[in-house]
């Protein structure tokens, strides 16, 4: 453990992109913290017409009014060079997506600290806030560590829980965590200021991986249990959602309720439809209610108002993924 003496932080450099970094960036700036430069990826195509599109960070420092640089490797000289010129006492990351490596973790006074959105070591790597609901964790929170050479391994200098809400989905859980983020880093930042922070080594033997989300993540398999196909589908939704086939076309299952009759039909099967609710579907073990979906190329909408149009029979049934309707 190693306690950091008290010292101003008048500089700082924040690395984020994605949309969980914005409210980061958007509180820091509001603070005494905020950032002397913004560094994210560079613009990528985007959407069915792949035009060129600036990460959600970028645009959020162009209204504060904060450079930005957009390296596509930023451990070059050069990139390292841009960032040395400001002077920053400390860099702060969040999703930034690209590895640091030793000559900019080492850069400042500080070092590099990175707002993390498990209670690390839980759930290390790309997936965190998808891994803690697929698991039915009924805590989390946010992490903020220093950044070492081993990915999400590095001190941990301030973590923060909160309860998962019962209904809590995927998307909701990040945005209310990327918004404590924000606080959680100014918090942290405070108390290094001060000089109270006693940074403590992580039990790398409790260590738990979650990977990249790919679409065969996405498939529901409906030959597990109820419970399991519930955790999915909260881990997925709204964005990219859980995938089933019914008549020979994908529907995102977005919310459903568990339910305690048990299931005597093949799994999959519709075994009833609830007016104005939604329709009911056998899994493994018991019986799930499927309330909110998202049939292709349609926006998300209730189950009942889906039924009204598809008009769904018992006995039909869904599948697992393409190669299940063959």
């Amino acid at each position: 453990m190693v306690s950091t003496s008290a010292s101003l932080i008048n500089r700082l450099v924040f690395m984020g992109t994605p949309e969980f970094a914005v409210p980061a960036l958007k509180r820091l700036a509001e603070s005494k913290f905020k950032p002397v430069l913004v560094v994210t990826q560079p613009d990528r195509p985007k959407g069915r017409k792949q035009r060129l599109t600036p990460p959600p960070v970028k645009a959020l420092a162009f209204e504060l009014g904060i450079s930005v640089f957009q390296p596509e490797d930023v451990n070059t000289p050069d990139a390292i060079e841009q960032i040395a010129a400001v002077k920053p006492d400390v860099i702060v990351t969040a999703a930034y997506g690209g590895f640091l490596g030793k000559a900019l973790r080492e850069l400042t006074p500080f070092g590099c600290l990175n707002l993390h959105p498990s209670l690390l070591p839980l759930y290390r790597g790309s997936s965190p806030v998808n891994a803690a609901l697929f698991h039915g964790d009924t805590i989390t929170g946010n992490t903020i560590f220093r950044l070492t050479r081993r990915m999400d391994a590095g001190p941990i200098l301030y973590q923060r829980q909160t309860d998962i809400e019962p209904t809590e989905c995927y998307t909701e859980l990040q945005d209310r965590l990327s918004l404590m983020g924000g606080e959680d880093l100014v918090t942290t930042l405070e108390m290094l200021e001060r000089g109270e922070i006693v940074e403590q080594k992580q039990q790398h033997e409790k260590a738990v991986f979650c990977g990249k989300i790919d679409k065969s993540d996405t498939f529901i398999d409906w030959n597990v249990s109820a419970e399991t196909i519930r955790n999915h589908v909260r881990g997925l939704a709204l964005q990219p959602g859980a995938t089933a086939f019914l008549r020979e076309a994908p529907i995102k299952i977005i919310r459903t309720e568990l339910l305690e009759r048990i299931a005597t039909d093949e799994p999959g099967t519709i075994v009833g439809i609830v007016k104005n609710v939604g329709f009911e579907v056998a899994t493994a073990d018991r019986v799930i209610l499927i309330t909110e979906v998202q049939p292709a190329g349609k926006k998300i909408m209730s189950a009942h108002a889906y039924n009204l149009g598809a008009h769904l029979k018992e006995g039909e049934r869904f599948t697992h993924a393409d190669r299940d309707r063959d």
